[in-house]
């Protein structure tokens, strides 16, 4: 009987954790790093910097974790990327890929 009991309290637990998900305020609050870069509001300034508002949550997961594991190879962003944990991603991914995308002409160079 105490095997069930206990076997019962780690699956209640494991649903908790699993309902709570990806937290997209506390993503905006990391993400604040991120905009330097890519815009207040993921959508980026320099068109050599992709937006980041709009992507697919599954999209930025990979491309984070790509970056962390550095299979994908950017000093800057494998930098700032590798500290973070996967909570952390997650939460990120979340916040930006719930700001709409805006849809107009992109910055235009400097001349």
């Amino acid at each position: 009987m105490r095997k069930i009991l206990t076997i019962g309290a780690i699956f209640a637990f494991a649903g908790t954790a699993w309902a709570a998900g990806p937290d997209a305020k506390v993503g905006g609050e990391i993400s604040k790093q991120c905009a330097a870069c890519h815009g207040n509001d993921g959508m980026s300034v320099d068109n050599n910097i992709p937006n980041l508002a709009g992507q697919h949550y599954t999209y930025l997961l990979e491309q984070m974790n790509a970056y962390k594991q550095k299979t994908r190879d950017n000093p800057i962003m494998n930098e700032m990327i590798g500290p973070l944990n996967q909570t952390q991603i997650t939460d990120i991914a979340a916040y930006f890929s719930n700001i709409p995308v805006r849809v107009g002409l992109a910055a235009q160079p400097k001349k």
